[in-house]
């Protein structure tokens, strides 16, 4: 037992050894050496956002120009700063907001005791990485399909008070009546045919009443034949030549003789 506790004692103590101590320095050295050489990449999830924003901020045009400053915008665990104050540094504009409790910073998080910039902007995810990430799918308005990639500008220009966010138009025909091609002759309900994903391609639904129907004489209806003042009405007087006052004599208790189809589903026959 005496012999096993001297021999456990000195393999133990082995590792105080000389050459033990000697390999444990050559071991942190190339740590050193490794950490030295790659500096703040060895610890980096991604690289930058390459995106510009077309003028110099803090003296850089974008945050790919950061690179290896990680000092720039991150702080050290035991600092009274915040990241965010590192990004104010630079982004004067929205400092100002905040402070005024103006524009889309302002009016969005200057009511916040601690704002926080990571909250809606990140970074990390390559060159063509996406900075924001405000969800805006808690909101009424989704922003999806080809919404997705308008900047918040094109709906939100200059805006001067919580009002101008909460008042956006949220109706097709507000920002796509100059795209209209049908000169507002089929309504302004864009969302009947055309989708998000895509302006072009609409979808024509004509389900409800048969697009051929009156061409059994080789005539094919046209949809001003139906829709003289567009879409959104109809009449049958342009083929059948009835008259307000005799449908109305015929259809005697009917509450709507303007409605047709309601009875006459397709053009053909009628309802009880």
């Amino acid at each position: 037992m005496k012999g096993g506790r001297r021999t456990m004692t000195k393999d133990r103590l082995g590792f105080l050894s000389a050459s033990g101590i000697a390999m444990a320095g050559v071991v942190l050295a190339v740590v050193l050496v490794a950490t030295v050489a790659a500096g703040p990449f060895l610890f980096s999830p991604g690289d930058l956002s390459a995106v510009s924003k077309g003028h110099s901020l803090g003296g850089v045009t974008s945050h790919a120009q950061l690179g290896g400053r990680c000092e720039a915008c991150h702080t050290m665990p035991w600092s009274s700063r915040t990241m965010a104050d590192r990004c104010l540094v630079c982004h004067v504009d929205v400092a100002s907001e905040l402070q005024t409790r103006s524009g889309l910073h302002g009016w969005l998080v200057g009511g916040l005791a601690v704002p926080t910039c990571k909250g809606c902007h990140t970074d990390h995810r390559g060159p063509n990485g996406v900075l924001n990430d405000f969800d805006h799918s808690t909101l009424p308005f989704k922003l999806i399909g080809k919404h997705a990639a308008v900047p918040c500008a094109g709906c939100h220009p200059n805006p001067r008070s919580l009002l101008d966010f909460q008042n956006t138009p949220r109706a097709c025909y507000s920002c796509h009546a100059k795209d209209d091609n049908h000169k507002g002759t089929f309504g302004q309900l864009c969302d009947q045919c055309h989708t998000p994903v895509s302006w072009a391609n609409a979808t024509f639904d004509h389900t409800i009443f048969p697009v051929n129907h009156g061409g059994d004489g080789g005539q094919t209806a046209t949809c001003t034949t139906c829709h003289p003042n567009g879409v959104t009405t109809y009449t049958c007087y342009g083929c059948h030549q009835h008259t307000p006052a005799g449908i109305q004599a015929t259809h005697r208790g009917r509450p709507n003789i303007d409605n047709c189809v309601a009875c006459h589903a397709g053009g053909r026959g009628g309802g009880d």
